[in-house]
């Protein structure tokens, strides 16, 4: 087939998929426990040139566990190779279908924000429709902005939240894998209680900064694994030879030097150049219009409960890690607090694995902005990407628990003198207030 002919017929079958829904019937979920280093060189190689098999987390270390998924009819080559090879693997899920069917989706109903609900997964038009509602209701302190656009034409959309210009600012994003849908509503629900919240702590964290809010950066893929593939990571980009470019792996930080693949074919396709993808071009514009004002960058994804520090390609402490260190682990702590959640801090290749060309690392980089983390939302190797829709509230609650304690532990550590506010008589009031933490 000519190469032409082979493009159009790959554009036609990913503009038509979306019809066909997949299904993951009798598909297993086995929980591998990694033990030495030539286990793990083994998963790489298997992640790396075998794409029959979905790894929901990748081989790093020893003692680790890895969670790999296999559809009915590779289930048997993948038991052969692990007993083969001498590993362990317990299976975590039987029949991956039926977890998909317990994720309750509902439909937002227009003109009513609280019809979002927080037990439930929306679609990508439900958030743009409830984004939209949200600032017709408070159009003095919130604003629709658009960051960027897709390949598929459409626009990033988010919410600007500002009490008044001039104001240090908080940047969040959510969404940049499609397959992570507790990154949206999570997002969602930080938007909503920075509006509504009557506590004081939330108040004050949403009139002292300006925020900018982004549910879903990846809204080409999110679509995606609503309407056709439970399990899509990528944006939609055609190639020759695949569909899609992993865009936390496209930032020009550190491109292509670890955890990304060159393959189209791959999860973690890199792209064919840093900023090769108008989603990470774009929001890069946005970001550097605000960039110099920026205090806090959070991103949110699943799963693993960690918090992450760059950078992905050492260990070494650099820039500010040992008070990003400090910062992080006390609002851990915080965020344990509701339901004894436990997460992990540290450096994304002391926790993690080695993984470069993020968000996190470019804005760290290239923006200079003091506290950035990546948020590994829940869980620990049960539910993995199907969590449960009665986890969603617990999650938001302590994830904005965590979230206020990180300004609480910025402000008292000297990190937000200023609270980002404007110098006017009712600034010093409360600056008064902010140094009271000091005394």
């Amino acid at each position: 087939m000519k190469p032409i002919l082979y493009l159009v017929l790959l554009v036609y079958l990913s503009n038509t998929v979306l019809s066909e829904k997949l299904r993951y019937d009798n598909y297993t979920l086995f929980k591998i426990h990694v033990e030495n280093v030539e286990q793990v060189k083994l998963l790489q190689d298997l992640q790396d040139t075998d794409f029959r098999f979905d790894f929901w987390t990748h081989p790093d270390h020893p003692a680790k566990f890895v969670q790999v998924m296999a559809g009915p009819e590779d289930r048997a080559d993948l038991q052969k190779l692990l007993t083969e090879n001498n590993m362990n693997a317990e299976i975590s899920m039987n029949n991956v279908q039926e977890f998909i069917e317990k994720q309750t989706i509902k439909h937002y109903s227009r003109n009513n924000i609280g019809s979002m609900t927080w037990d439930a997964y929306y679609s990508l038009e439900d958030i743009y429709a409830w984004i939209d509602d949200v600032v017709a209701q408070f159009p003095d302190i919130a604003t629709k902005v658009i960051g960027g656009q897709t390949y598929e034409g459409r626009e990033i959309v988010g919410i600007k939240i500002s009490h008044g210009e001039g104001k240090k600012n908080i940047f969040i994003e959510g969404g940049i894998h499609a397959r992570e849908w507790i990154s949206p509503p999570t997002v969602c629900f930080i938007i909503h209680e920075l509006l509504t919240s009557l506590d004081e702590d939330t108040m004050a964290a949403a009139r002292d900064f300006d925020w900018h809010i982004f549910p879903v950066t990846n809204p080409d893929g999110y679509l995606y694994s609503f309407e056709s593939e439970r399990f899509w990571r990528k944006n939609r980009r055609v190639f020759s030879g695949g569909i899609g470019v992993d865009l936390n792996r496209n930032w020009n930080s550190n491109w292509l030097v670890h955890g990304a693949s060159t393959d189209p074919s791959s999860d973690v396709y890199a792209g064919p150049g840093p900023f090769s993808e108008i989603e990470t071009r774009s929001m890069a514009r946005y970001m550097r219009s605000i960039g110099d004002q920026m205090e806090i960058f959070l991103t949110f994804h699943s799963y693993g409960q960690m918090l992450l520090l760059p950078f992905g390609n050492t260990s070494e402490p650099l820039a500010n890690y040992d008070e990003a260190m400090n910062i992080g682990r006390r609002a851990m702590g915080a965020l344990s607090v509701r339901y004894g959640t436990e997460d992990v801090t540290g450096n994304i290749v002391e926790v993690l694995y080695e993984a470069t060309g993020g968000t996190d690392e470019w804005v760290k980089e290239q923006l200079h902005v003091p506290i950035v983390y990546c948020y590994e939302l829940r869980d620990r190797f049960q539910y993995g990407f199907l969590l449960p829709p009665e986890q969603i509230l617990p999650t938001g609650l302590e994830t904005m628990d965590s979230v206020l304690d990180i300004i609480h532990q910025m402000r008292r550590f000297g990190t937000l003198p200023s609270a980002g506010m404007a110098f006017e008589a009712s600034t010093v009031l409360i600056l008064g207030m902010v140094m009271s933490f000091f005394v």
